[in-house]
Parts: C-alpha cells; sequence; structure tokens
C-alpha cells in the first residue's frame, strides 16, 4: 500500500514538473499579452497613404523575453516580423529584460526578488542564463541574432551608423522592405556589479540601456524604487563610459 501511494505521488509530480515547462511559459505570456478583443478603428485610404510615406521606429519590445520565433507570425503578442512588416515599420528597439520585482507597481518595488528566474527555468534556457543577469542579455542576444540570419535579410541587426544608411538605403529599393532591429537593456542590474560588462554588452551589438528599470540598483535610483532617484558615482563612471561606447542612455 505504501509503495503505491509513493508511485501515486511520485507521476502526480512528473505530471506537475512536466506541466510547468510545458504549459507554465504560454500561460505568463498570455496573461501579460493581452488584447482586448474589440475590433479595430476602420483606417481611411487618406491615413494609409501618409502610413506608407514615414519611417517609423518604435522604441520598445520585450519580444526577446518568451520563447517562440520572431519571424513567424505569433497568435499571442503584439509583435513579429510579419506584422511589423505589415505596420511599415523601419526600425524596431528590442530590450533585454532580466529581472522584474515581485508585485511590480508604479509606487514603490525593492530589488530583492525576481520573477523572470521562474521563466527562464521554463523555457529551459541555457543553465548559463538561471543565475546570471548577464547572460540573460547575451542569450537575447543571441537570439536576435540568429532570426536575422534566417530572415533572408528581411530583419537587419543594427548596431552602427553605417548598419542604419544600409537599412535605409535598402528600405527605398527593396520589397519587402527589411526591418531594422536595435538591442536595448531595461536597467543595468545585468552589469552584475561590473562596469566592465558595459564593454562586453557593447560588442554584443547593445546599443541603448536605462540606468534602472523598476527598482533601484547600484548606479541610480529609479522612481519606480525605494530612493525616487539619484545618480551614484558608480552611475556616473556607467555613463560615461556608455557614451564612450556610443550607447544611448
Amino acid at each position: 500500500m505504501k509503495k503505491t501511494v509513493l508511485i501515486i505521488v511520485g507521476l502526480v509530480l512528473l505530471v506537475g514538473i512536466a506541466g510547468f515547462f510545458q504549459f507554465g511559459p504560454g500561460m505568463v505570456e498570455r496573461s501579460m499579452n493581452q488584447i482586448d478583443g474589440e475590433p479595430l478603428i476602420e483606417v481611411s485610404d487618406e491615413a494609409k497613404a501618409l502610413h506608407e510615406t514615414l519611417t517609423i521606429v518604435d522604441l520598445h519590445s520585450d519580444t526577446l523575453l518568451w520563447n517562440r520565433n520572431l519571424l513567424n507570425r505569433a497568435d499571442q503578442g503584439h509583435m513579429d516580423l510579419p506584422r511589423l512588416e505589415e505596420g511599415n515599420v523601419a526600425l524596431q528597439v528590442f530590450s533585454s529584460v532580466t529581472k522584474t520585482p515581485k508585485g511590480q507597481n508604479y509606487d514603490a518595488n525593492d530589488a530583492d526578488s525576481d520573477n523572470i528566474t521562474p521563466l527562464v527555468i521554463a523555457q529551459l534556457q541555457p543553465t548559463r542564463t538561471w543565475n546570471s543577469l548577464l547572460e540573460r542579455s547575451l542569450w537575447h542576444a543571441e537570439k536576435l541574432d540568429r532570426a536575422a540570419a534566417k530572415s533572408d535579410g528581411e530583419l537587419l541587426k543594427v548596431a552602427s551608423i553605417k548598419d542604419l544608411d544600409r537599412l535605409l538605403r535598402e528600405r527605398s529599393s527593396q520589397t519587402p522592405k527589411p526591418v531594422g532591429a536595435l538591442l536595448s537593456i531595461e536597467g543595468l542590474q545585468n552589469l552584475e556589479g561590473d562596469l566592465s560588462n558595459l564593454d562586453v554588452l557593447s560588442k554584443q551589438g547593445f546599443r541603448m540601456a536605462s540606468l534602472t528599470h523598476f527598482f533601484d540598483t547600484d548606479l541610480a535610483g529609479s522612481m519606480h524604487g525605494m530612493e525616487k532617484g539619484r545618480l551614484t558615482d558608480k552611475g556616473r563612471r556607467a555613463v560615461r563610459r556608455m557614451e564612450q561606447l556610443g550607447m544611448v542612455v
């Protein structure tokens, strides 16, 4: 009898673990990336014509956080390459989210918890990303590089003025128009206390970063953190190095 109970408990645990890895990430994303389901407003022909003449830049997307193929149209989330092309987006900034606080809010968050770690594990990301915020950002850069390499030129990584000039030139002469992708960082907690990691991130193509996100770091205080602002001496050194590396603060 005791052996039977242990077997049943073991099977229940195995099913629970399998469910965590199989369904957990999708459930989390569907809960966070929601749409209201209401019909879209009708867009006039005049507005469509104007839209086609614009050079559109979107400055934020967390798509690299999730375990799905950027090149394929998705049935969850708000953004993928097919929809970027349909929306005439010229340049999309892809942010690297490495840590968010439990109970995240706009008023006051401490840095003592992390919502991203369970997601990283559930998505079966490389084990080096499980306990390292720096490695999470490097993994995001790798994912973007792979997507660009497999896109047949439809997704171009932008890491220099030369890359940007190429993007604009090819958008004026090719169909479909390529979409540019620029890497950014939401909060430099991924430096893991070491300013030399700015150079590591720069070498992987990151060209934009905020000193904080929803909580304070050793560089600055977040407006959503506990200190409500300040720039530390270390933060000043970080800003100077970012300027030297050509990174947007």
